[in-house]
């Protein structure tokens, strides 16, 4: 692995090697420092063979992320839905769920909009890898592959119905109706 690659993936798992120019720097043995740490393997600030492995292996199962916490704050706070229910990760089963995070702001629109329709909300898809992406016959762009997208009905409407209360939302980017009861919506 070069080591552009290596800062790549660290900046992935949430570490900060700085800029991926490919110089193993200050910034970025520190940053291969807490990853070591984090992994349980030896700390010594260079990338070699185990840390490349290990490397490899917490981003295909999403592991390890130094903003562990972080993300999962404003999780605590979202009423309806958690990180944990299907069709919030990639069901693909080979991806680790989590190739990306719901945003925040993904998560917190789809509140709103439970909130206001007073009914369950069911999500159908969020997150996707690309491999699940293509499958599904999703664009090479969706929103889907970042965290900002989710698909879903609300038990009892219609897609128009959902449609109108989605398009209320100032956080919509782009909404539209999958079929006559789901509805996909993102954000930025």
């Amino acid at each position: 692995m070069t080591v552009a690659q290596i800062q790549l993936l660290l900046t992935y798992l949430g570490y900060a090697p700085g800029a991926a120019d490919g110089i193993a720097g200050k910034m970025t043995r520190a940053a291969v420092r807490a990853f070591q740490k984090a992994a349980g393997i030896g700390v010594d600030g260079i990338a070699g063979a185990e840390t490349q492995k290990a490397l490899k292996e917490a981003v295909c199962r999403d592991r390890f992320r130094a903003q562990e916490e972080s993300k999962g704050d404003f999780w605590k706070n979202i009423r309806y839905f958690s990180r944990n229910e299907p069709y919030i990760a990639c069901p693909c089963g080979a991806c680790g769920g989590f190739p990306a995070e719901p945003t925040e702001r993904l998560m917190r629109l789809a509140d709103r909009i439970r909130e206001r329709a007073g009914e369950p909300m069911i999500p159908s898809s969020t997150v996707r890898c690309p491999t699940h992406n293509a499958a599904v016959g999703g664009v090479a762009n969706s929103r889907h592959l970042t965290g900002r997208a989710m698909d879903f009905s609300i038990r009892g409407w219609p897609a128009e119905k959902t449609l109108a209360l989605v398009r209320q939302q100032k956080e919509v980017r782009y909404a539209y109706a999958i079929d006559g009861t789901h509805v996909h919506m993102d954000v930025l």
